[in-house]
């Protein structure tokens, strides 16, 4: 073994030898001085270590008169080696613990160099930064505040982080990730202007939905019934379709949001489909028909024959002829066409969307115009399993609104809508394919149309658009927020590469038993920010901001309870899950009112 490190044992043997001896004699002095009222004289300076490993009382000179207490001195020896080693064990379980916590993974994450600076934070992604646009963003507010410009998105470094709402966001995380507790919810809530959201479960709506109302109307367009909303918007897909172009977007609208829409193989029966049920929407529109007439029609090929004589009659110049030469064609052809405008109206045939879908005379009518004007909200709810079904519907719906706010924006200063219209679009994917997301995701923050898609992951995205629709929605994401828990690897190396790396210092140090002393290295390396297995592992409060060409940002992500106005959110929340409650009660008694009792039979003649 080398000389200079066996002359570090014996220097690192004598100094723990004489601290012990140093403990263990004072030890030895002050219960002898309690026993015997005086101090016991040492034999030398390690009389103390040597009096307690052997007991061997030569080790002091006892008071006169007096018996040194070798026992008991041994014995608090004893229990003070136990005490050490018991804390020292103690420490060592405890250091090891934290060293696989999510406390030291933070930590370590937090020192490392290569995400952004609080200096970088403060001057791109901090209130300030986005209020210097606010002028252009939002001349409608003579005092804007940052979330009247901006997404908050969390905090990092101490400092609110915020993206302007010319970005387009897309939020990634796996379920039960607390995107809405942490995020949407607060998002929601900020939203001055315009808002419309999707989702397929109460959580965000019920958060947020007296909040909301504080702002302007709150309109709840929900076929299925889910929301327990007492008064949800009814909505009419006829109506306004008496305009040959409103007819035609929406027909395609529609079919897009079917089964046959979200099918990358059958784009031009989806296509075909959508012009015939632009064609029906719109004799049904000029003929002052019912959703009924639009039911049978699209259910079978024959009964729609009635439509040509109306569309000839009151229609768009030569949709009767066009109508008629499709009916007319090869029955394959037909057939094909008809498989989707089956389908589109097929959830007409349940008499609760039914009834959703037909506005009675004193229902309130939905205007996108009237929307526009003011810090107004639709909720858009469906469920997972029966959404596609409806989401043709609500799509048409959403499509209905973006359409109007272009409009409006092509012919407002600047070509931007004044009062920008939000969209968080929470489990879109699950509940209806939107044609126009990676449109609006390209250049609507230009328009002031802005967007705010929730995935589950990117392969989610890939189900309901193509894999080149997919890629174009993250692309166009300037700012890509990404929690914990993802477990695509693929998507995750793309996310590490995203991230870019950082340069690490490794000392080396080898010892050579041919030559007296050591020699030391230095390797310089590069490694990723963030590995796949960093980013999978990152705790619910942390997330990640990759934001246009700046470094990554590690966010902190607080729940909506720790907000200022937590109070007021969780007394609207009560009041909005009472009203639920009651509205689900009331279901369920006409549900059993409806059903015979157990006593009673049904005589069928």
């Amino acid at each position: 073994m080398n000389d200079g490190v066996v002359g570090k044992l014996v220097a690192g043997g004598i100094a723990v030898a004489v601290i012990l001896s140093l403990a263990f004699g004072f030890i030895a002095e002050s219960i002898t001085r309690l026993v015997c009222g005086a101090r016991p004289e040492a034999d030398n300076v390690f009389s103390g270590l040597w009096f307690a490993i052997a007991g061997d009382e030569s080790a002091y000179v006892a008071p006169s008169g007096c018996t040194l207490p070798t026992w008991q001195i041994r014995f608090v020896d004893l229990s003070v080696v136990l005490i050490i080693v018991a804390l020292a064990i103690t420490a060592g379980v405890a250091y090891r613990r934290y060293l696989q916590s999510d406390r030291s993974f933070l930590t370590d994450l937090r020192t490392r160099p290569g995400f952004a600076e609080s200096s970088e934070i403060k001057t791109h992604l901090s209130a300030k930064a986005v209020l210097q646009r606010a002028g252009q963003l939002r001349p409608d507010i003579s005092r804007p505040q940052p979330t009247d410009v901006g997404w908050r998105v969390g905090r990092s470094r101490g400092t609110n982080v915020f993206v302007s709402i010319e970005d387009s966001v897309a939020l990634e995380g796996p379920p039960r990730s607390g995107k809405g507790y942490r995020v949407l919810i607060s998002a929601i809530l900020d939203w001055s202007g315009p808002l419309i959201t999707t989702s397929t479960t109460n959580d965000n709506l019920t958060a947020t939905m007296r909040m909301r109302q504080k702002r302007g109307d709150v309109h709840v367009f929900d076929p299925q019934g889910l929301s327990g909303v007492r008064h949800p918007l009814k909505v009419s897909p006829i109506a306004g379709c008496d305009d040959p172009l409103v007819a035609m977007q929406r027909g395609a609208a529609i079919i897009t949001g079917t089964a046959l829409g979200a099918s990358s193989t059958n784009a031009e029966w989806a296509q075909a489909s959508g012009v015939v049920l632009g064609r029906l929407l719109h004799a049904a529109a000029v003929g002052n028909r019912s959703i009924t007439d639009l039911y049978d029609w699209g259910t079978s090929p024959i009964v729609a024959r009635k439509a040509i004589e109306v569309l000839r009659a009151d229609g768009a110049p030569g949709w009767g002829d066009n109508l008629e030469a499709t009916l007319a064609g090869d029955d394959k052809l037909v057939s094909s066409i008809w498989f989707g405008v089956q389908g589109a109206v097929s959830p007409l045939a349940v008499p609760k969307i039914r009834e959703a879908l037909m506005p009675a005379a004193g229902d309130a009518v939905f205007d996108p115009s009237e929307f526009l004007d003011d810090a107004n909200t639709l909720y858009l709810v469906g469920s997972a399993s029966g959404a596609s079904a409806m989401g043709g519907f609500l799509g048409a719906l959403l499509d209905d609104v973006v359409e109007v706010a272009r409009s409006r924006a092509l012919a407002s200063p600047g070509s931007r809508l004044a009062q920008p219209l939000g969209l968080i679009l929470d489990e879109i994917a699950n509940m209806f394919r939107w044609g126009n997301l990676p449109r609006i995701m390209a250049d609507g923050g230009g328009r002031g149309i802005c967007t705010f898609v929730v995935l589950q992951a990117l392969s989610q995205a890939e189900t309901s658009w193509s894999r080149a629709e997919a890629d174009t929605i993250w692309a166009a994401a300037t700012a890509k927020v990404l929690l914990g828990g993802a477990s695509h690897v693929n998507h995750l190396r793309d996310v590490e590469a995203l991230l870019g790396t950082r340069q690490t210092r490794r000392t080396q140090r080898s010892w050579s038993s041919r030559e007296s002393g050591h020699s030391t290295s230095e390797q310089h390396e590069r490694l990723p920010l963030m590995s796949v297995d960093e980013i999978r592992r990152m705790p619910q409060t942390v997330g990640l901001l990759a934001y246009r060409n700046r470094r990554g940002v590690l966010l902190d992500l607080a729940g909506w309870d720790e907000r200022r106005d937590a109070r007021d959110i969780q007394t609207g929340k009560r009041d909005t899950e009472r009203e639920q409650q009651g509205v689900f009660h009331a279901v369920r008694q006409v549900k059993a009112d409806a059903e015979p009792s157990n006593g009673e039979t049904v005589n069928e003649e």
